[in-house]
């Protein structure tokens, strides 16, 4: 067990060994148009000599909060570097994967995140993030893990539910967004994308009257959401039921030339 988690840790300080880098040679590029990685004014004393990993670490904060997240990585990342056994390594390790994911640098992001969760990080955000970045880096089964455990914290989260539904119609698991988002619980608070996405798996699943059902209720809910109209209309035409669909179709034009008149005045 030891041999493991020391192989791991191995892995992760070479990561992190080329990250750094990676992060010095993005900020060498960018020099001309952005300010170097330099500390603010207010943390200079703490870096007169050499800097322990909470200066570092509250320096990627400081960075970090200035949306300057390629300098907030190499803060992060340097820190890591120093001290990888340090108490709070794997808030430290998400810290470096968001920054290097809001860098722009997914690819890398992911196994700092990764890093971050092997050794007891469990938070929303690293969650959303990670599955993002898998979702960016066509990991899609990974991403769904993700969407997951971030469900597992919180199981009406809209974002998560959005993305994992997203996810298992990519994936042709029609029954699998079924069974997500056809719950009692959820319907409440469905999202106008979650209902698209359950009509759809639905409608796929050979089941209309269930799309038709789910899309009204929707439809109900967010009488605004053309989409909705528009995929009701669909379904319905599909079904053989024209009149309704015309009928959805004309309350549909009516309420948007109702908007566009109240705007006018």
């Amino acid at each position: 067990m030891s041999e493991g988690i020391n192989r791991n840790r191995n892995a992760f300080m070479t990561l992190l060994r080329c990250s750094v880098l990676i992060c010095m040679c993005a900020a060498a590029c960018v020099a001309s148009t952005q300010e170097t990685c330099a500390p603010p004014e207010s943390m200079k004393a703490r870096f007169t000599g050499k800097p322990d990993p909470a200066a570092l670490n509250d320096l990627g904060v400081w960075f970090g909060e200035h949306e300057n997240y390629s300098c907030a990585a190499e803060a992060f990342a340097t820190s890591l570097q120093m001290d990888p056994k340090q108490k709070d390594m794997p808030h430290i390790a998400f810290m470096f994967g968001a920054s290097l994911f809001y860098a722009g640098n997914g690819k890398d992001a992911i196994p700092a995140l990764q890093a971050a969760e092997q050794y007891g990080y469990n938070e929303m955000k690293l969650h959303l993030i990670l599955a993002k970045a898998e979702d960016n880096a066509q990991a899609r089964h990974d991403a769904e893990e993700e969407w997951r455990a971030a469900l597992d914290i919180d199981p009406d989260y809209s974002y998560a539910l959005d993305n994992l539904s997203d996810d298992l119609l990519a994936d042709h698991d029609n029954r699998g967004v079924i069974e997500l988002l056809d719950k009692a619980r959820v319907l409440p608070q469905r999202t106008v994308h979650q209902a698209l996405n359950l009509g759809s798996a639905y409608e796929l699943d050979g089941k209309r009257e269930d799309a038709e059902r789910v899309l009204r209720d929707a439809l109900n809910t967010y009488p605004d959401a053309v989409e909705l109209a528009s995929r009701l209309v669909d379904v319905l035409t599909k079904s053989g039921k024209k009149a309704e669909a015309e009928a959805v179709l004309r309350i549909m034009k009516e309420r948007q030339a109702g908007t566009a008149e109240a705007k006018d005045q």
